[in-house]
């Protein structure tokens, strides 16, 4: 059946609105805005009988990284459980987004100040992730490096990074002179710490977490 000459007119008229507002990319899609392809591959190796996701928008002086030691630790010490049998996904977004990113990332975008972190060995804000890899004195978890992220990895620990917090990172420091929003979330998303894995959305990721016999806590 074609279409009433009335409809098609007012068709055209609404899509050439949309045209005028610059909206035509409801349709087209905004590449900046585009997440990455939906991928749950990070979810394939988890068998563990004993699954949790920690849920950490704040960084608390690293507070998350110090459980998920803690966990481990005492699945180890007191129930005999092997780390195979324990499955650990910690979720960064919000304030936590600096510490899916490289050191070259931290410094090249001041985001130990923009989390509002001091080194104090410098009493500046710090220029490096020590989330990741902290030294001997920083302020990070329980002090040590057995609490950081990369000691962490190497115990089965998976780290995940959201998007959309990368996005509206990339946009805040847009606007504090450091670049454009999309050249920032290019930089920032190629800078990802090695095995972090950039999600679309955390959120959505907890809930798939949840599918697959997940609980959650927030630290």
């Amino acid at each position: 059946m074609s279409m009433p000459n009335f409809l098609a007119t007012n068709r055209r008229g609404f899509v050439g609105a949309l045209a005028a507002l610059g909206l035509q990319q409801l349709f087209a899609g905004d590449v900046f805005a585009q997440t990455p392809a939906p991928s749950d591959t990070w979810l394939d190796g988890m068998k563990g009988k004993h699954k949790l996701f920690f849920d950490v928008p704040e960084p608390d002086g690293g507070t998350a990284l110090r459980h998920a030691h803690g966990y481990l630790d005492g699945w180890r010490d007191a129930y005999g459980v092997a780390e195979r049998d324990v499955n650990l996904v910690v979720g960064l977004y919000g304030r936590t987004t600096p510490w899916g990113v490289t050191d070259a990332m931290w410094e090249k975008y001041k985001l130990g100040a923009a989390i509002g972190l001091t080194d104090s060995t410098t009493n500046a804000p710090p220029v490096r992730n020590w989330f990741a890899h902290p030294k001997p004195g920083d302020p990070v978890g329980d002090g040590t490096p057995a609490s950081s992220i990369e000691a962490l990895q190497a115990r089965g620990v998976t780290f995940l990074l959201c998007n959309n917090a990368l996005q509206r990172w990339s946009g805040r420091l847009e606007k504090s002179g450091l670049g454009s929003a999309k050249d920032i979330h290019t930089d920032l998303s190629a800078h990802a710490l090695p095995g972090v894995v950039i999600v679309p959305n955390v959120l959505v990721s907890m809930t798939k977490a949840f599918e697959h016999g997940f609980g959650s806590v927030r630290t």
